[in-house]
């Protein structure tokens, strides 16, 4: 995939609105496809790879890859390898993915309580806890 241009005027927008409101850079993260229910699963003890492309039936495994790595690398998951044959590798929330998913659940009540319903989706009835 090509980098994206970032003297470009939508780079330059949202360097402006993330420099000006930390709220812009905390929706950048959690707004991206999958990531909130990735990181929910991981919190309700889903930790494996396979586990949690069972529980989100139309995510692609480069799709949840990647979405893995940028939770890793914002410090909301760790990444444990263990040196068995076959390698085993766990996720788990850290404290900073804990405080962002308590956050995460009070919109989703939040949501609840003021989005019509016909407005907002379903969950689907194999997910895990729902937020």
């Amino acid at each position: 995939m090509a980098n994206k241009k970032i003297t470009s005027t939508n780079a330059m927008n949202r360097d402006f609105l993330e420099d000006r409101c930390t709220l812009n850079k905390v929706l950048r993260i959690i707004g991206k496809r999958w990531v909130s229910e990735v990181l929910v699963l991981i919190r309700n003890d889903i930790r494996r790879f396979s586990q949690l492309k069972e529980c989100l039936a139309g995510i692609s495994d480069n799709v949840l890859s990647t979405v893995l790595s940028e939770l890793v690398k914002e410090g909301l998951i760790e990444k444990q390898i263990f040196g068995e044959i076959p390698v085993r590798v766990e996720y788990k929330v850290t404290g900073k993915g804990k405080e962002l998913t308590d956050l995460m659940s009070m919109l989703c009540k939040w949501g609840k309580t003021h989005i019509p319903f016909d407005v907002r989706m379903e969950p689907l009835p194999r997910a895990a806890t729902p937020l």
